[in-house]
């Protein structure tokens, strides 16, 4: 329904109107992991634009709803896949967002002099104090993911972390909201600590996201590498063409 706003009338833009019919289709006739019509196919169904059908399958993305492989076309999703939009959130919020009850194992928390990598990159002194925390995150009791952050101690002490609950939302209460984050993805072969560890076979693909975190003046707070299991998490990024 469109209208006026002034009217008191609500206004729905045409991709909430694809996106909505998808969302039936997918209720009704589709399973996890078929495929969705193609780009071409929705736009002559709707009679609308290629931009309106790529904003209606990226608000379908952000759900949960669709996945897309490169290449081959956009797919419905599983609730045993989880896929990750460039928002930044942490992965507590992204599994409560898709119904999942998040939890965590603790493999090691300690306070160690800042490996070099990290130092560099939190802009520390060689040997600064940082706490590291390493843990195995579930959601629904199945591993996802191997997580290891280092924080400077100055910013959250060792002491006072609570490994229950949201690091991000301890790191906000503290006074360090993570606002902006510089990540790096690259696909792995798991060893097979870490194999055993997610639950997988040895060798097994995965996902590895380095990740530097920033408040809002700009103070490095977080470095997080984190290691996905490939079969259970996906990563949806949108990007433009710069005009010239």
């Amino acid at each position: 329904m469109t209208g006026d706003a002034g009217e008191g009338r609500i206004v729905v833009h045409k991709y909430e109107q694809v996106a909505a019919s998808i969302r039936e289709s997918i209720a009704q006739s589709l399973s996890p992991h078929d495929a969705l019509a193609s780009e071409r196919e929705l736009m002559a169904i709707h009679g609308v634009s290629r931009m309106t059908v790529r904003k209606a399958i990226s608000v379908l993305v952000e759900e949960g709803r669709v996945y897309n492989v490169h290449g081959s076309g956009t797919f419905v999703g599983s609730a045993d896949i989880f896929s990750k939009t460039p928002k930044l959130t942490s992965f507590t919020e992204d599994m409560i967002s898709r119904g999942s009850t998040p939890s965590s194992r603790v493999l090691e928390l300690t306070r160690i002099a800042a490996p070099d990598q990290v130092a560099l990159a939190l802009g520390l002194a060689p040997s600064s104090e940082v706490t590291k925390i390493r843990r195995l995150r579930l959601a629904d009791d199945t591993p996802i993911a191997l997580e290891e952050v280092y924080l400077p101690t100055t910013v959250l002490p060792t002491e006072s972390l609570n490994l229950g609950s949201s690091l991000y939302e301890q790191l906000r209460l503290a006074g360090y909201e993570v606002f902006r984050a510089e990540q790096e993805i690259m696909a792995i072969s798991l060893s097979a600590e870490d194999s055993r560890l997610l639950d997988v076979a040895e060798g097994s693909a995965a996902l590895s996201v380095t990740r530097v975190s920033s408040s809002r003046r700009g103070q490095l707070i977080e470095f997080a590498r984190t290691t996905y299991r490939a079969d259970r998490y996906t990563f949806q990024l949108a990007v433009t063409r710069d005009d010239k």
